[in-house]
């Protein structure tokens, strides 16, 4: 259902986008045509005086002044043309005719005229007046039947009234018809594309699983190395998480703990079984080679994005609160928080678990080493909250066997992991 609503909302947002992408490109188109239409027009009503052009030729007398007068205020009374100026062949006014709504527009039209004495070719420009009523400036040279220039005129054509609605209707009808036509395409293409999504979503979970697994077998080989089981992963982490929990953890970044905790040690493939395996105290050098290891993780995981967040267990791990930790040396909050979570955890689990080189120890003697580390080793107050914890964490996973804690991990990694992107937990 949620794959659903989120491929609806953004084929939403795609019809919107479009239509209003598309809707802009066809009112631009239409209005491309309309100013054609337009300009078309004016342009016939304006030839209606080449009829008259012989009468320019040379200077008019009064009679003929007066037919010409007359013409130019039959043209205005229609209201097609609002204002009309006829000039003779050598660019003198000699009629002229305005219609009273001229006076609101002058400064309108005398921004889109141009001298007379410049026009050789008709001249067109358009312009919008109060509630988007159209104008055209429209200037011509009159022509005789030779193709001589008998005189001028010059014109502010008015769309009528019908025009206007047509050439509203007409955008209108285009806008509605791309928003429809885009509306019915992304029907369409909606079962296509949930069909698609889900089996991007089949391989999402497939490849989820898959880095799963393969955090776990990589942790898991690498505890065996120590301990012979990857017991002490499952129950590491688990002791890591249920702190992380108690201590009021995002989780987003419980998410970057598990893989840190999965991977705390993968560094120790690097490390010779001579060194890993001892039974006694290493000496100087072989601690020195045996430090190494948090080098070698942090190698090995930033090599991989999907592992990349649990670099901060894999490297500061080992810090002390205190600042006498290794590698960096790192001081109370500058560990971050998932490294101080998983050393508490750590440190607990080597006390209380049986290795090669030492047997188990009791619960209450593995608390009293904690507690005396705090504020040196371990951030104080995750210490008394792990305290709170403890007895009750420690019955139940100190004596689980592999099958029933690696349940509860996948328990865990069900609860927390998501597949998309992590935040770093903060320091």
């Amino acid at each position: 259902m949620h794959v659903h609503r989120k491929l609806i909302i953004r084929l939403l947002l795609v019809w919107i986008f479009l239509s209003v992408l598309i809707g802009a490109a066809v009112f631009f188109l239409e209005m491309r045509k309309i100013d054609a239409y337009v300009a078309a027009l004016a342009l016939e009503e304006s030839r209606d005086f080449e009829r008259a052009h012989g009468r320019f030729l040379n200077n008019p007398d009064q009679l003929h002044l007066e037919r010409l007068r007359e013409e130019t205020r039959e043209h205005i009374k229609d209201e097609h043309f609002i204002a009309v100026k006829l000039y003779n062949r050598d660019r003198e006014l000699i009629a002229e005719a305005n219609h009273p709504a001229v006076r609101l527009i002058e400064e309108k039209i005398s921004r889109h005229r141009l001298d007379i004495t410049l026009i050789d070719d008709v001249h067109f420009r358009k312009f919008f007046g109060s509630g988007g009523q159209i104008f055209v400036m429209v200037q011509i040279p009159l022509k005789t039947t030779g193709q001589e220039t008998a005189g001028y005129f010059e014109g502010v054509y008015k769309a009528a009234p019908r025009t206007m609605a047509e050439i509203k209707n007409r955008i209108l009808l285009s806008l509605l018809q791309v928003v429809v036509i885009i509306f019915f395409t992304a029907l369409v293409i909606y079962p296509i594309v949930l069909s698609l999504n889900r089996g991007l979503i089949r391989l999402t979970g497939d490849l989820f699983h898959a880095n799963i697994g393969m955090l776990k077998v990589l942790g898991g080989a690498i505890a065996k190395r120590d301990s012979d089981t990857n017991i002490h992963n499952y129950r590491v982490t688990i002791y890591a998480v249920r702190l992380a929990e108690a201590a009021g953890l995002q989780r987003e970044y419980i998410v970057c703990l598990i893989k840190g905790s999965f991977l705390h040690d993968v560094g120790k493939i690097a490390i010779s079984d001579r060194i890993l395996l001892k039974p006694g105290k290493l000496t100087d050098e072989e601690m020195a080679i045996m430090k190494t290891h948090v080098r070698h993780g942090v190698d090995i995981v930033g090599h991989y994005d999907w592992l990349k967040d649990a670099a901060d267990v894999v490297r500061y791990h080992h810090e002390k609160f205190d600042g006498s930790g290794y590698e960096v040396g790192l001081k109370g909050h500058d560990i971050p928080i998932n490294a101080r979570i998983f050393a508490v955890a750590d440190v607990f689990d080597a006390l209380t678990s049986r290795r090669p080189y030492k047997e188990p120890i009791a619960l209450e003697t593995a608390m009293r080493i904690l507690m005396e580390s705090r504020g040196s080793h371990f951030d104080p107050m995750l210490i008394d909250v792990f305290a709170r914890i403890a007895d009750s964490l420690y019955k139940e996973i100190s004596g689980a066997d592999d099958k029933l804690l690696e349940n509860r991990l996948d328990g865990l990694i069900d609860r927390y992991f998501p597949t998309g992107h992590q935040k770093r937990a903060p320091g």
